[in-house]
């Protein structure tokens, strides 16, 4: 994902993963974040930050049909506006956001830089909306091709 013109949500597809094989959160941050670093859009501690601060404030949600999580930083470790995602070929341990001390097994990572601190709370705005289709979800939690994946979502973000 990246900003479009309208400010709204564009996914692109070199940003998302799909059935990515991970055995730890710390795991699919490192590996989604090489991409970002190689090209300049977030700084090179930028998974070490994103990992730390999700100890201290934990994004797993628990939404009706699956688990997820929307992992994040200060946008200081950002240089270019942009959200990956990634499908996980089997499931995480996270965190809960609504109880720290709880945790859930995720299914599917959105993984938020924001180069403007003010930017995040309408890209998670937006994020949440999407989150609401559960078919939409399931749909791609099931997909095994990124440029699927980003016209699911793509799609689901214009209606």
């Amino acid at each position: 994902m990246s900003e479009g013109n309208n400010g709204g949500l564009v996914f692109d597809q070199q940003f998302i993963y799909a059935q990515l094989d991970v055995d730890s959160f710390a795991d699919a941050i490192n590996k989604m974040s090489q991409k970002l670093i190689k090209q300049n859009y977030v700084v090179s501690e930028f998974p070490e930050k994103v990992i730390a601060r999700e100890k201290d404030f934990p994004t797993g949600l628990a939404l009706s049909n699956m688990n997820i999580s929307i992992p994040h930083t200060e946008a200081s470790y950002v240089h270019k506006t942009v959200v990956s995602v990634a499908t996980l070929k089997n499931k995480i341990n996270v965190h809960s956001m609504i109880d720290p001390k709880q945790e859930i097994q995720s299914s599917m990572l959105f993984l938020i830089s924001v180069n403007d601190p003010k930017g995040q709370i309408t890209i998670l705005k937006q994020l949440m909306k999407l989150f609401q289709k559960e078919n939409l979800l399931d749909t791609i939690l099931h997909l095994e091709d990124a440029g699927a994946i980003a016209q699911e979502l793509n799609n689901a973000v214009e209606n």
